[in-house]
């Protein structure tokens, strides 16, 4: 009788009400439908079954029957004994030699155990596979252990796997190209060669030919530089891509008395600054207008000055290029 009172986990004393809260506790968590039809879960159902049954009869048949329930169930359960210590019938990974960066699966399957924990992952399932990727892992090898537990018996077993890790550590400061180790024979000789002297194109006093003219030196133009020469239509087509984002700049200041919408200061600070800008870089496609039409850069101040700003523009827009190089720059046209 106190077997029974052991397997459910209780004192002899215990009452009617204790045994079956102690049972239906026990029967949630091993019933076999629970955890797979295990072998071992069942075998522990049905000796919590035994134990309430017999246990909750005794309330209700006369002490001499619970006395021979009790006597056959001992006997039953001796003639059949059972192992029902943890046990772990698999666990392996797919790789011995890893690298970082790379996937491995690892699988295992346990018996006769309600808890099964997996370092450096934690409490897993008692049977499954687990795939995982190595990163930022700099030591020689991986250790990974298992911890299968049979907590009503309170005992525990191990099993643990070892993954090598294949890199390879190695210094090149180390490596010193060894210069004198050559030999005078591996040395090949270089032979200067004189340079072929370039002669002079003769002139005579009575030829024909036009006198050599000095190499010119080429300006280089750019949209960000005030060097260099501009034609007109290069001058008109800049202008516009100009007005562009001019006038998206100067929108704020326009809209800024609509009682529909009031632009904050910062929206006006960032378009006064693009304003400026964009009236810079104007300015410098200006005075290389002027230089096309050799002309000083300095008359580009004529755009401050009321009614004289729209000749002077006219006047930039309409004008043909100074033919031939002048002291800015050579012809945009190649003329």
């Amino acid at each position: 009788m106190t077997k029974h009172y052991e397997t459910l986990g209780l004192k002899p004393s215990a009452s009617q009400e204790e045994i079956k809260n102690a049972y239906h506790k026990l029967s949630l968590k091993f019933h076999p439908d629970n955890n797979d039809g295990d072998e071992y879960f069942s075998e522990m159902f049905k000796n919590f079954k035994e134990a309430y049954e017999v246990l909750s009869d005794e309330f209700q048949k006369p002490d001499q029957d619970i006395e021979d329930h009790s006597k056959d169930s001992t006997t039953s359960a001796a003639d059949k004994p059972k192992d029902f210590s943890p046990k772990i019938l698999n666990f392996e990974s797919n790789k011995d030699i890893i690298e970082e960066g790379e996937s491995i699966r690892l699988s295992w399957e346990t018996i006769n155990v309600d808890k099964v924990i997996i370092k450096p992952f934690g409490t897993v399932e008692n049977s499954g596979t687990k795939v995982f990727k190595l990163k930022n892992f700099d030591k020689d090898s991986l250790s990974i252990t298992l911890h299968a537990t049979n907590t009503l018996i309170d005992e525990t077993i191990t099993k643990t796997i070892k993954l090598k890790n294949n890199v390879i550590e190695f210094d090149f400061s180390t490596i010193q190209e060894d210069e004198e180790a050559k030999t005078p024979e591996t040395i090949e000789e270089k032979v200067e060669l004189p340079e072929p002297v370039k002669e002079e194109p003769k002139v005579h006093a009575n030829s024909f030919a036009p006198p050599i003219a000095k190499p010119r030196v080429q300006t280089t133009e750019s949209f960000s530089s005030s060097d260099g020469r501009l034609r007109r239509g290069d001058y008109f087509l800049r202008l516009v891509l100009l007005a562009i984002p001019a006038t998206f700049a100067y929108l704020p200041f326009d809209l800024k008395s609509n009682p529909y919408y009031s632009p904050d200061e910062t929206t006006l600070i960032f378009s006064g600054l693009a304003l400026i800008v964009i009236t810079y870089f104007g300015w410098i496609q200006t005075i290389k207008r002027l230089h096309d039409l050799n002309n000083s850069g300095w008359l580009s101040l004529l755009q401050l000055i009321p009614f004289v700003n729209f000749v002077f523009g006219l006047y930039l827009l309409f004008s043909d290029s100074n033919k031939g190089p002048n002291k800015y720059g050579e012809d945009p046209k190649r003329r």
